[in-house]
């Protein structure tokens, strides 16, 4: 669910896609787990009653968020503000894993062993196309290009210069396949771990799990590095007509999020 979340928060149509959470959240969980009609209804009902504290209680934690980024992108940003606002929105994610956690229990603990089977089939399947878009003769112009459409769903559309920069510096990264293999296998492993333990009512040890999986293995670290380096180079590099887009673009996010939480 967070990784969802984290996903509408770049949609085009926050509002639009915010909405929709309990379908879109559905449709993904059903992928991963093959479940049945009965499964899926109950699911719909977990899903908005999560949506409904969600809109509630967090996102005015969102709206201060992005209060708090407007702040440091106005006075240059820091690299402890930087990494401030990281553990703003891992705090949120983990608030929002502590609410998710008793909801999905139930439903974990019916699934059969075959729908067991079925997830990890379909993470086994997601690593495999990972490693083969990261393997190809494109893939460094591929996670250029990854890393471009990130920023601009963050910070609005960039212009060309600035869009060419982040290509270039992302191409540039030392990309360690097998360091980075290792941290893929040791996240689904521990996806799966944390959704036994939720089955088995150890909400706790699930939630930490998941919670794990948002902080880089120290295999990771050099690579995090460069991509923090080039986010800031990036961020403190933008002139004022560039700031004045990001700001319209945020100014857009926070009326959204109003409207949102009024319901």
């Amino acid at each position: 669910m967070a990784i969802l979340l984290l996903g509408l928060v770049g949609c085009s149509s926050l509002s639009l896609a915010y909405n929709q959470l309990p379908l879109l959240g559905g449709l993904w969980a059903d992928r991963y787990l093959d479940l049945d009609s009965g499964q899926k209804a109950r699911l719909k009902d977990r899903l908005q009653a999560w949506q409904a504290w969600h809109r509630r209680e967090e996102l005015p934690q969102w709206q201060a968020l992005l209060r708090q980024a407007q702040a440091a992108l106005e006075g240059g940003i820091t690299p402890q503000e930087l990494l401030a606002l990281e553990r703003g929105a891992r705090a949120s994610a983990e608030r929002s894993l502590q609410r998710a956690a008793p909801l999905a229990a139930p439903l974990l603990a019916e699934l059969r062993p075959e729908q067991w089977q079925h997830l990890q089939k379909t993470l086994d399947e997601k690593t495999a196309e990972w490693r083969e878009k990261q393997t190809g003769d494109g893939a460094a112009d591929e996670r250029g290009k990854r890393y471009t459409k990130n920023l601009e769903r963050w910070l609005g559309d960039l212009d060309r210069p600035t869009g060419r920069q982040a290509r270039a510096d992302a191409a540039a990264w030392r990309f360690d396949m097998a360091a980075m293999a290792q941290g893929r296998a040791t996240r689904q492993a521990r996806t799966v771990e944390a959704l036994r333990a939720w089955s088995s009512q150890d909400l706790a040890g699930g939630t930490a799990a998941l919670m794990r999986n948002m902080q880089p293995l120290p295999v990771e670290q050099p690579y995090r590095d460069e991509v923090m380096a080039s986010v800031l180079k990036l961020l403190n590099g933008l002139d004022e007509q560039q700031r004045e887009r990001v700001r319209m673009h945020w100014a857009k996010w926070a009326a959204e999020l109003r409207s949102l939480q009024a319901g």
